[in-house]
């Protein structure tokens, strides 16, 4: 699968409405968000219309494959703050399609992804937790290395479902189905060198397909940095 990136966070002080706090753009590095538990694993992922455009919401997927395995890679912008903090500021964005993880404007419970619209519209520029893009990762209890997303520091957790088909959203943290949906590992993705196709560019990278569970036909190289 991947190596488990470990970032020195702690726990944070929780708030339904935390007042807005000045962050400056420290780091950005690749990631894939995982779900590491029986009843909700998989990799946070765009879901998609048939006709394979993305419909603005996240769901899970159990697999990585040859098909997917590009649009699970996350950039995880990381920022500093002024003020103490036991946990880290991050904003989340899908690298091939550039989309912002966000809470929706008008209904804070509800998770959308999204590439323009944004002011600013750099990540690198966000200099307040007031951004809709920004999430306070922290571990999900003293000592774990699993972690929580919660929306500018709120108590609002990014959220899946057993059901892989329905869209995560922002549930206060240890309500809902059950805790485990709320707790991810960022894996350290195995990137390799991919040839472009014709006339679209030069070569890039790409993530080498881990599936957390056996999947015919999948690509079964480890997906990690050893």
């Amino acid at each position: 699968m991947g190596n488990t990136a470990s970032l020195d966070v702690g726990i944070a002080e929780e708030s339904e409405e935390p007042v807005p706090q000045p962050i400056q753009f420290h780091t950005v590095e690749p990631r894939l968000i995982k779900n590491p538990f029986p009843s909700y694993e998989g990799f946070l992922i765009e879901s998609l219309l048939t006709n394979g455009r993305g419909t603005g919401k996240v769901i899970r997927t159990e697999h990585l494959t040859p098909g997917n395995k590009n649009k699970a890679l996350v950039q995880v912008y990381t920022y500093t703050s002024t003020q103490p903090v036991d946990g880290t500021y991050v904003v989340l964005q899908f690298n091939q399609s550039e989309k912002f993880f966000g809470a929706h404007k008008n209904k804070p419970d509800k998770l959308i992804v999204k590439k323009g619209g944004w002011d600013p519209d750099n990540a690198e520029d966000i200099t307040t937790t007031a951004d809709r893009r920004v999430f306070l990762l922290k571990p999900s209890q003293p000592g774990s290395s699993d972690v929580v997303f919660a929306s500018r520091g709120s108590r609002r957790v990014i959220t899946v479902f057993r059901n892989v088909q329905r869209f995560a959203e922002l549930e206060d943290e240890g309500t809902g189905e059950a805790v485990e949906a709320q707790r991810y590992q960022l894996v350290i993705p195995h990137l390799r060198r991919a040839a472009a196709a014709e006339g679209s560019g030069g070569d890039f990278l790409e993530v080498v397909p881990s599936p957390s569970k056996p999947l015919d036909g999948a690509d079964e190289e480890l997906g990690c940095l050893e």
